[in-house]
């Protein structure tokens, strides 16, 4: 059968103050009046049955999710958070117990998509890949040369809009992604994977050894214990490095829905309306000689004059004033705040 994991451990803090440790980013309704969670569960829902839809993350985060509207026999635990590849591998062992066939759609909860309908057709695409017995991942068409973006290098063409990955590039510098741009054959690394569970979790024990036999125990004997031993068997690492930069059998789908990771604070500006100087706007403000900001009111008012490019976001017990072009590097600032802040 096919299941959907989708991942909800991550703390947001690049939209700070709104996002905080215990309701962070995931749980916000920043592109529309519904959080970003419940768009990623009914984007899914669109093609997979929603008894097979599971959600990864930590334990301070589940009695949130519940209160959304998950049920707790679909949340899958970690006992802390670890980057993605134990999410990954955790939810594939979890799933996998039930089902040695299961193939697993896994992404994040925090994305923005434009079409629902489109988001279907070419994740189903991608069961192509898993048929291969392939770890699949989901490219963005790029449309601008993103730094704040991993890419893939399409390869060997497989049928069309299945390629094989000849390489991965991290972040890179805003010459580099011009580059990309120009050249042609680059996507964006959506995060978005799909595999077979037996698949993926014979590449983590390739991939790293170190932890094949916290991986054999769990799957022997499915418990608290084990699962806590193999997220002490090794250190946090994302799945992109550790396994889908290393192995031989990695293909992209190309997708061309409209995608917005959701990043940073900027990223509204290219999803929500602007005002005719620019300017995205949300809750009570008003902007005079302001063009091209991000202006954000939870509570109380905002009074702007003369800002260019600038991020306001204005809670209840913070405020956030910064350069949009330098929205990338706000979860480096937080270092300097008191942890009754975050």
């Amino acid at each position: 059968m096919i299941y959907g994991v989708i991942m909800a451990g991550g703390r947001g803090e690049r939209f700070w103050p709104l996002s905080r440790k215990a309701y962070p980013k995931q749980f916000l309704a920043l592109t529309s009046d519904r959080p970003l969670i419940i768009e990623t569960r009914d984007r899914l829902e669109g093609f997979i049955d929603k008894e097979n839809i599971f959600v990864v993350t930590t334990d301070e985060l589940k009695d949130e999710i519940v209160k959304m509207g998950f049920r707790q026999d679909k949340l899958i635990v970690e006992p802390e958070g670890k980057n993605t590849l134990y999410a990954v591998l955790l939810s594939a062992i979890h799933i996998i117990r039930d089902d040695p066939e299961a193939v697993i759609y896994t992404l994040p909860s925090d994305h923005y998509v434009g079409d629902n309908q489109e988001f279907a057709t070419v994740l189903k695409k991608g069961m192509k890949v898993a048929e291969m017995n392939g770890l699949g991942t989901f490219g963005i068409k790029p449309t601008r040369p993103e730094t704040g973006y991993g890419y893939i290098e399409q390869g060997e063409r497989i049928e069309d809009g299945i390629y094989r990955v000849k390489r991965f590039t991290e972040k890179p510098n805003q010459k580099l992604a011009v580059e990309f741009l120009k050249k042609g054959g680059f996507l964006w690394n959506s995060g978005i994977f799909v595999w077979k569970a037996e698949k993926i979790i014979e590449e983590v024990k390739t991939h790293q050894p170190h932890l094949t036999g916290a991986i054999e125990g769990l799957l022997k004997d499915y418990t608290d214990k084990n699962i806590k031993n193999l997220y002490d068997a090794g250190e946090p690492i994302s799945v992109d490095y550790g396994v889908m930069e290393r192995s031989k059998d990695v293909y992209t789908v190309l997708a061309d829905f409209p995608w917005d990771d959701i990043g940073t604070w900027a990223a509204l500006g290219r999803i929500l309306p602007s005002d005719e100087n620019g300017n995205t706007i949300k809750g009570d403000v008003v902007a005079l000689n302001t063009t091209g900001s991000i202006l954000y009111a939870e509570n109380g008012t905002i009074l702007a004059e003369g800002l260019s490019n600038y991020i306001v976001v204005h809670t209840e017990d913070a405020t956030l004033v910064i350069p949009k072009n330098r929205s990338q590097e706000l979860k480096n600032f937080l270092k300097g705040l008191k942890e009754k802040y975050l």
